[in-house]
């Protein structure tokens, strides 16, 4: 519990810069590209009963609202609801928004149709308790649909240290002088930061009981690297698609 704190802490301090790059992708063809990719994965364009897992500042309650489907939207940092809330109010959808722990849920059992989230699983005390409460309040035939990435395996796993500095090059505008070894320090903790992902993923939604696990490396930020004499594929963003 101190650790999930810690976290909440830290994301406090990151609402500011992260509402600012969710409201500039909302207000470019990047959410639509988002929204195409979503609706790559499902056989039903509903309206659907949508539950949006670490919702940050709101981007998929809006997106998805905007599509008309039914949205609930869960995130245990107060100060990320109230963004999400303003932004859902700004972009002129409904959402119902909650406080809640992602690894403990307190919905119904088969509550959804649809379950997103974005970059959230990685930073996680108890994933794999994530996952099955996940998998528990998703309807039979529901699909999840998790977007997330390696972001510290560098720490752990020699072939992901090499390339470290790759990422540092990023786009860093919306940190806002955050200092992000805060949470570089709390993911030594974290155990996937010592996990190679998706590979974690899809065996963990396998063992849970999804019917179907796949992945989505298209788009995708991957290394390729020689290791034991031959090229090899190291995912740093994924998607991960599992159907109950």
């Amino acid at each position: 519990m101190e650790q999930l704190e810690a976290i909440k802490d830290y994301w406090t301090m990151r609402v500011e810069g992260y509402s600012c790059s969710i409201v500039d992708d909302l207000r470019t063809d990047r959410a639509d590209r988002w929204l195409d990719t979503i609706y790559g994965h499902l056989t039903d364009r509903g309206p659907l009963r949508v539950l949006d897992i670490g919702t940050g500042p709101g981007f998929f309650p809006i997106i998805m609202g905007r599509e008309g489907h039914e949205v609930t939207a869960v995130d245990y940092t107060d100060a990320m609801l109230d963004e999400a809330r303003k932004n859902c109010e700004e972009f002129g959808v409904h959402a119902t928004l909650s406080r809640m722990d992602a690894q403990d849920l307190t919905f119904p059992d088969e509550s959804f149709d649809l379950i997103l989230s974005r970059n959230l699983v990685w930073d996680l005390e108890r994933p794999r308790q994530a996952y099955r409460e996940w998998l528990r309040v998703l309807r039979p035939g529901g699909r999840m649909i998790v977007f997330d990435g390696n972001h510290y395996l560098h720490m752990y796993d020699p072939d992901y240290a090499a390339e470290e500095k790759r990422e540092e090059k990023g786009d860093h505008r919306y940190l806002l002088g955050v200092d992000t070894n805060i949470i570089k320090n709390i993911a030594m903790d974290l155990p996937l930061s010592r996990e190679r992902r998706p590979q974690w993923d899809v065996n963990t939604l396998v063992e849970l009981g999804a019917r179907q696990v796949s992945v989505d490396m298209r788009g995708m930020s991957v290394y390729h690297k020689e290791v034991g004499g031959e090229m090899v594929s190291l995912p740093f963003s994924f998607i991960v698609i599992a159907e109950k």
